[in-house]
């Protein structure tokens, strides 16, 4: 878990677009929210992790424009982009020789879809670079999924989640549950999310507890923990994930895409490439 002073500028710049989408141009009313979180920075040190403070911001910005949930429309939007590619990537995987790498590939293709960390995401340009994806950790991947009996799926965004219904497809003869986010934070999947999608028509769909672009295991319920420790798969979908559970103790696979400065030099990944990085370091 880590906050790098790179990270402030970013999530300053978050909020200045965020508070565009509902302000209509009212510059004062921008202003106004821009000082209250750079007011916030100063209680930086109170911070684990970007996504915590991610937090605090969404919820200055929240009470500004007097909603909890400011990307829904955006979400369903972005969701209708998305699905003119999903029978494309479909007919991919039907007719790849290793459905499952393409499958894994095309979730990992869905992270691209980040309205704080990627606002501009061009997910045609994403599906024509599928093959440029890092699965250095798939042969590691394979030979778990053996033996797996449970697998924790960690949700991330609402619109990616359409593609990572592929996966769990693939995935499938295996019990698998995908937690979600316990409430409406920047366009991350809630359980009101996943049944649009249908996805508990694939799996036992759970609430993490989490309410954070990433996932707090300090908040996160019973249930949830109880299935992280006994998972014998936990895929962990997205860069907030990553921010939030890098230094825990139990083998993690993450799916996401880098997509900063900050991400680059921890994952040792360049910024833009899509990864499937497992948490090999406990098991020395």
């Amino acid at each position: 878990m880590f906050l790098e002073p790179a990270c402030i500028p970013c999530i300053v710049k978050q909020a200045y677009n965020t508070s565009k989408l509902f302000t209509k141009g009212n510059k004062e009313l921008q202003l106004k929210i821009i000082k209250e979180v750079c007011s916030e920075i100063q209680n930086i040190r109170g911070y684990n992790n970007a996504p915590h403070f991610s937090a605090k911001i969404q919820s200055i910005i929240e009470k500004f424009a007097g909603t909890t949930d400011l990307y829904a429309s955006i979400k369903e939007k972005n969701l209708n982009n998305v699905k003119k590619f999903y029978r494309f990537v479909q007919i991919m995987i039907e007719e790849s020789d290793d459905r499952l790498e393409t499958a894994m590939r095309a979730a990992i293709i869905g992270n691209a879809v980040d309205l704080a960390a990627n606002p501009d995401f061009d997910i045609e340009y994403e599906i024509n670079r599928i093959t440029d994806i890092h699965l250095s950790a798939l042969a590691k991947f394979k030979n778990d999924l053996q033996k797996a009996k449970l697998i924790l799926y960690i949700g991330d965004n609402f619109e990616e989640a359409l593609f990572d219904k592929f996966l769990l497809k693939e995935i499938n003869t295996i019990k698998t549950i995908f937690a979600v986010r316990s409430r409406a934070v920047l366009n991350d999947i809630t359980m009101d999310d996943a049944k649009k999608l249908k996805l508990n028509n694939i799996c036992q769909v759970i609430e993490s507890g989490s309410k954070i672009a990433g996932t707090d295991l300090k908040e996160c319920t019973p249930e949830f923990l109880e299935i992280y420790q006994k998972a014998d798969i936990v895929i962990a979908k997205g860069q907030g994930n990553y921010e939030t559970l890098i230094d825990e103790k139990r083998p993690i696979y993450f799916l996401f895409k880098v997509k900063c400065d900050v991400i680059e030099e921890k994952s040792a990944y360049t910024k833009g490439k899509g990864i499937l990085l497992y948490n090999q370091k406990i098991k020395k």
